[in-house]
């Protein structure tokens, strides 16, 4: 994905995510994260999103929703979250904990959305048009017509808590603390 107007120094957590996803390229549910954050109606809600990547040069990570979704409502009231992944092969978690913008066709960013929207599977872009005939979708979609409740959500993690839930069990937590990441391991 294309540079963001925010970047920070990219952490070494990042490095261990990368190889933890390679490991389990194999495995469709590897890319699955678990999202928690407040909904509009104050209360914590929890859901299933899809990591679509990293900002390029940064360590801000990519996912998407629909502008006409409760989630994209919280998401613009209450900025603050935590993703939540666990990879089996390597037996490993993180918890991601930061702030997200949620990009829209009314953003600055319109570029990264852009480019984002052009990298999705079709099943991907027919999620945005459920209410049509797949027929008129695939048309509309072959014309590179973007719909308006697409948008783009970027987590700009502040914290990642590490666990390794191997034989011999590890935790470290990142603290991006005045745009350097410092890393301290603790026990369990």
């Amino acid at each position: 994905m294309s540079k963001s107007d925010t970047q920070s120094v990219i952490g070494s957590w990042r490095q261990r995510l990368a190889r933890s996803l390679h490991l389990s390229r194999s495995k469709a549910h590897a890319r699955f994260v678990q999202l928690a954050s407040l909904g509009h109606d104050g209360r914590v809600h929890n859901r299933t999103l899809v990591f679509r990547g990293f900002v390029d040069n940064t360590d801000q990570l990519i996912m998407i929703t629909d502008t006409r979704s409760d989630k994209y409502m919280g998401l613009i009231q209450h900025p603050q979250v935590e993703i939540c992944w666990y990879f089996e092969k390597s037996r490993e978690q993180y918890r991601i904990n930061g702030d997200v913008l949620v990009i829209t066709n009314a953003s600055s960013q319109a570029d990264l959305r852009e480019l984002v929207w052009h990298s999705l599977s079709l099943s991907a872009k027919e999620q945005f048009y459920w209410y049509l005939d797949k027929a008129v979708v695939a048309e509309i979609v072959e014309q590179g017509s973007i719909p308006d409740s697409f948008s783009v959500i970027l987590l700009q993690p502040v914290s990642v808590d590490y666990l390794y839930l191997g034989d011999e069990h590890t935790r470290t937590i990142s603290q991006l603390v005045h745009k350097k990441w410092q890393e301290k391991p603790i026990n369990p």
